[in-house]
């Protein structure tokens, strides 16, 4: 009689596979959400309307993204489309890197 595991292939593993370890930083959260929204209202997103909360900003966060799609809504007007989605990566990330991510609930 064969033992139960003679088939010749492996046994499957009951081990789970472990997510690796986030590697994003504060900074880095919030630029990417407020690029994400403010890119959204410059195109025209049909879901660029939500509010704040529902876009998952904190307080501050929806601070810059008021400031910079208002200062992209210009750069349009002045020289198009793709120049507001430059100013937008741009300004994402250096007003989420001077904020720390900008996570408080207050006005700075």
């Amino acid at each position: 009689m064969a033992p139960p595991c003679s088939g010749g292939g492996r046994a499957a593993s009951s081990v789970t596979a472990v997510p690796a370890p986030s590697t994003s930083t504060p900074e880095e959260d919030c630029r990417l959400l407020v690029d994400y929204w403010a890119r959204a209202m410059i195109q025209g997103n049909r879901w660029s309307g939500l509010d704040w909360e529902q876009k998952g900003f904190s307080i501050d966060q929806h601070a810059i993204h008021e400031r910079i799609v208002a200062a992209a809504r210009s750069e349009q007007r002045a020289h198009g489309t793709e120049a507001a989605l430059r100013l937008i990566d741009r300004r994402a990330r250096e007003e989420c890197t001077a904020l720390r991510g900008a996570m408080g609930g207050g006005a700075h």
